[in-house]
């Protein structure tokens, strides 16, 4: 538990230290003289469209670095009668494939901050979960449950918790679907994303983090996060290891048992 907790810690300062580094950058904060470069590992989107609630705005900002990732949404959400406007603010650090993910969600002067790991169960992930200063939530959730949930936000962790992931916000109203209903097919978009559309299908252990992140209520992250990709080694394993399962069951069936 020490070991996954330092690893919490070094997710969470790594990204809020990528995080102030880019906002720096993208608001001309540098000071003296500087030459710089942009390469493809970064970008910025602008996206604009109307939802139920009213209308969103958002400018999105990555950083691609190998198998670590990060992701700035800032937002502004109007009302459909115009009397109401909000900002909203989501940001995303994974390590090494999803491995620690950290993220930031903001409004109305109010943060949450949840940072997610796996642990040594492979069926089982970690959470620490901050509404500004409050005591941290600590949580261990079943992945299955997270991603057979529509609304895995509401789902208890192992000892019954539910964890509170609003605190004092007061975000506009919508959800991931609803983004991606709106978003999810404008050819910038998915330029942005090089290709790969966040599809949440919801079919992998490994898309536990950007599922329940992805729902956390004012959370933008969805439409610029997609889970990563498994490598072909270790699809061969999978399906090596399903091939075995199978040839086992028959077996089983066959002579009554796999093994004596």
């Amino acid at each position: 538990m020490k070991a996954e907790r330092r690893d919490f810690l070094k997710a969470a300062t790594t990204a809020c230290v990528l995080s102030l580094a880019s906002q720096g950058k993208a608001f001309g904060q540098d000071s003296g003289k500087a030459s710089g470069e942009l390469r493809a590992g970064s970008g910025t989107l602008y996206l604009e469209g109307k939802l139920k609630s009213g209308v969103l705005k958002l400018e999105a900002q990555d950083l691609l670095d190998r198998a670590d990732r990060s992701v700035i949404v800032r937002g502004r959400w109007d009302s459909l009668d115009s009397k109401e406007t909000t900002e909203i603010y989501s940001a995303m650090f994974s390590y090494q494939k999803d491995l620690n993910v950290f993220a930031l969600f903001h409004d109305h002067d109010h943060s949450t901050i949840v940072v997610l790991s796996n642990s040594d169960d492979v069926k089982i992930g970690s959470a620490i979960v901050w509404n500004d200063g409050e005591n941290p939530q600590i949580l261990n959730f079943k992945k299955a449950e997270i991603l057979a949930a529509d609304k895995p936000q509401t789902i208890a962790d192992v000892s019954g918790k539910v964890p509170d992931l609003t605190g004092r916000r007061k975000p506009p109203e919508f959800t991931s679907m609803e983004l991606e209903s709106v978003f999810g097919s404008d050819p910038e978009l998915l330029a942005f994303m090089r290709g790969r559309k966040a599809t949440h299908d919801r079919r992998e252990d490994h898309e536990w983090a950007c599922w329940y992140l992805s729902n956390v209520r004012g959370s933008t992250l969805g439409l610029f996060w997609t889970p990563p990709r498994v490598t072909s080694q270790s699809a061969k394993l999978r399906s090596f290891s399903n091939s075995w399962k199978r040839r086992v069951d028959r077996s089983s069936i066959n002579k009554g048992e796999a093994f004596k």
